[in-house]
């Protein structure tokens, strides 16, 4: 949790204008030249850098442990919720995940953002250093030398048109120390927003494991419930067949055959949709593993849902800790803090030294040459008198822009609570409706077979055989979409954990 692990101060101070440098020059030795005594006093201010800003501190509360948690279940470790899909057993589905984490599209945008921040670092931390370049130039050329004035002074170049070529060459370099720390925020800035995209990629993992295991249950969910009704559509023929036997043999009605073509009318129209869904589940599978949806897998046969138990054991505290949103969500507040702590350095002054050295040359025909080393160093200083309040508007800014990080990581703990508690809820309501819809589907066979021997022994008549034989295939149906329920619910339940890295 944030307010345990960073201690936040809850208000800012702003840093002093300037240092008194007299002490500091005190201990330089009258003979002592500019440049060292420059640099000596740069040395003892760089002892002055300002203390890394505290954001303030969090508001959320986390609980001791969760409110919804399933009474009974399987305790989750570490490894488990890493690759929590293994709980079903099935090699379809390890398959379709491991291979949509190395291909899937979101996955890879996240490892360029990652790519890209390291990048940054490597920027941020370059204005710590001395800049060094090489640089050189050369030109040629000839001179017309045409006054008698001049052939006195140069008789050796009499009347003719001598060439010339000149060229210099050297380095030239600069820095400017990091007397107040506001470079090394930068860089401490910069490895937060690293930190910040690696748990981005975490979260893309979660997304992308949790995202393919829902499709890859709900189209075989969509299968079971598709055997259902071809079961069931078989069943209203083969009755259909029976009152036509009847019919002929004057034991029953048209009313009675009209009944059941009518209801094998429905059934049979309930198909295509079913088929639909599934075929877009797959289409979806197919795009996860960043594969064209014409390429689509091929989904095992209609198998009866195998639903693990729910995952318990983790604390509140643990969950937080182990989300990637809400782990990303500290790495951008720490990130705005030492933004935050850059933005205060603007108000204080900056030195800087300069060096340009090289060698130059400058040949004429006939003359000898001429050349010259030599080299300059600087130094500067700069100090910000009059901005019209820029610098300390973007210094509110940034205090303002800390407040919203802060905020925004409360609302991703909140966040994350919440969907546990939902999760847990969501699948123990599910358990209880599976429990009952079994128990309704059993008595709903038994109504059936004895609704048959009744209407064959006259004791009912033919619409309650035909209700109690829908019903039975109703209530399948529901308890396959409550299996499709709780392996989805459980799906969530791992990915509010922050399961799947």
């Amino acid at each position: 949790m944030m307010s345990q692990s960073v201690p936040y101060a809850s208000h800012l101070r702003h840093l002093k204008a300037a240092l008194n440098p007299a002490p500091q020059t005190r201990l330089l030795a009258s003979g002592t030249s500019p440049l060292i005594a420059s640099l000596a006093v740069l040395i003892l201010l760089s002892s002055c850098v300002q203390q890394p800003v505290q954001p303030p501190p969090s508001k959320v509360a986390v609980p001791a442990k969760f409110d919804e948690q399933a009474p009974e279940g399987v305790v989750t470790g570490e490894q488990d919720l890493r690759s929590w899909w293994r709980v079903w057993h099935d090699p379809t589905l390890d398959e379709l995940i491991d291979e949509a984490l190395k291909a899937n599209t979101d996955i890879r945008i996240a490892q360029a953002h990652v790519a890209e921040a390291r990048a940054m670092t490597t920027v941020a931390e370059s204005a710590l250093y001395p800049t060094v370049s090489a640089q050189g130039a050369a030109w040629g050329g000839a001179a017309d030398w045409r006054t008698s004035a001049n052939n006195a002074l140069l008789p050796g170049l009499g009347s003719a048109d001598p060439g010339f070529w000149a060229g210099t060459a050297g380095l030239a370099a600069s820095w400017e120390p990091d007397v107040w720390g506001g470079r090394h925020a930068d860089v401490a800035a910069a490895r937060a927003v690293e930190v910040s995209t690696v748990d981005a990629l975490n979260g893309a993992h979660v997304t992308v494991a949790a995202d393919v295991a829902e499709n890859y249950h709900e189209a075989r969910g969509l299968q079971l419930r598709l055997d259902v009704l071809d079961r069931g559509i078989a069943t209203l023929e083969r009755l259909l067949s029976y009152v036509e036997a009847r019919y002929e043999a004057g034991q029953a009605f048209t009313y009675d055959e009209d009944l059941v073509r009518e209801q094998l009318s429905l059934e049979r129209a309930k198909r295509p949709p079913l088929v639909a869904l599934i075929e877009e589940r797959r289409r979806r599978l197919a795009v996860l593993l960043a594969k064209p949806p014409e390429a689509a897998p091929t989904l095992p046969p209609p198998a009866p849902f195998n639903v693990p138990a729910a995952p318990i054991g983790l604390m509140p505290v643990q969950v937080v800790e182990r989300r990637p949103d809400v782990q990303a969500r500290v790495a951008l507040v720490q990130a705005q803090a030492s933004r935050l702590q850059s933005a205060r350095t603007d108000l204080l002054p900056r030195f800087g030294i300069q060096f340009l050295g090289g060698d130059a040359e400058l040949r004429f025909e006939g003359l000898p040459n001429f050349g010259a080393t030599g080299g300059l160093v600087g130094l500067s200083a700069y100090l910000p008198v009059f901005n019209h309040g820029r610098i300390r508007a973007n210094i509110a800014a940034n205090d303002a822009r800390l407040d919203e990080a802060v905020a925004a990581y409360d609302a991703s703990v909140l966040k994350a609570l919440e969907d546990v508690e939902n999760a847990y809820r969501r699948r123990s309501a599910l358990d209880q409706r599976g429990t009952s819809l079994a128990a309704a589907l059993s008595a709903a066979r038994r109504n059936e077979g004895a609704s048959k021997d009744l209407y064959e022994g006259g004791r009912k008549e033919f619409r309650d055989v035909l209700d109690d034989r829908l019903q039975a295939l109703n209530d399948e149906d529901e308890l396959v979409q409550a299996e499709m329920g709780q392996a989805t619910a459980t799906v969530q339940l791992y990915r509010a954990l922050g399961g799947g890295w």
